[in-house]
């Protein structure tokens, strides 16, 4: 019997997952439409974040697990339009075609504290030239400390950063300790986006 049960719950568990991605919530940012599987949108609102704007979206790079915890790795998909050319940070001058992004192998990522107080920092990369010797900075995210709480009992930074696809900007909040997965997140944050987009 209570083999039989776990196998019921299993199979729930297949159908209800199997149901959030067949259910789908149509989207539209910057003349590009897309279907995206309900259990990857995300529309609850966060207390102290401005809520998405009519013509933008936040989608989940893995369906939230934990419905009363807030999901990690949300990524706000917005148009592009308007916020460029730049001039405001690095990051959106690299966004806006203004500034080159920085290529190479093995890189490091430092956090430096900023101007800002002893709660803000920014989160960069850095490449060894191993020609010269130097080593080339570039920021990459802005950081925030969140002090510890019962939901996390460890100080923690939550980092920030923008990239610009296919005339839309995608912001996209990580945990300091996740940087090296960075690169393989936003790739799959694309791929997503056009597995999604309706042609």
């Amino acid at each position: 019997m209570k083999a039989a049960l776990l196998s019921v719950g299993a199979i729930v568990a297949i159908w209800s997952a199997a149901a959030g991605f067949s259910e789908k919530s149509r989207q539209s940012v910057a003349g590009h439409q897309f279907d995206v599987p309900k259990n990857h949108v995300f529309d609850a609102k966060i207390p102290w974040l401005p809520a998405p704007e009519s013509d933008s979206f936040v989608f989940l790079l893995e369906p939230n697990r934990y419905p009363n915890q807030i999901p990690k790795h949300r990524i706000l998909v917005q148009p592009l339009a308007g916020r460029c050319p730049g001039g405001v940070s690095h990051l959106m001058d690299v966004v806006c075609g203004k500034a080159t992004e920085l290529t190479g192998t093995n890189p490091k990522f430092e956090r430096r504290q900023n101007e800002l107080g002893s709660w803000s920092s920014d989160l960069f990369i850095v490449y060894h030239d191993d020609r010269t010797g130097q080593k080339t900075w570039q920021q990459v995210a802005s950081c925030q400390l969140f002090e510890p709480n019962p939901a996390n009992p460890k100080p923690s930074n939550l980092c920030t950063t923008v990239w610009g696809y296919k005339g839309m900007l995608l912001q996209f909040s990580f945990d300091e300790t996740e940087a090296d997965e960075m690169p393989r997140m936003k790739a799959k944050a694309m791929a997503f986006l056009d597995s999604w987009e309706i042609q």
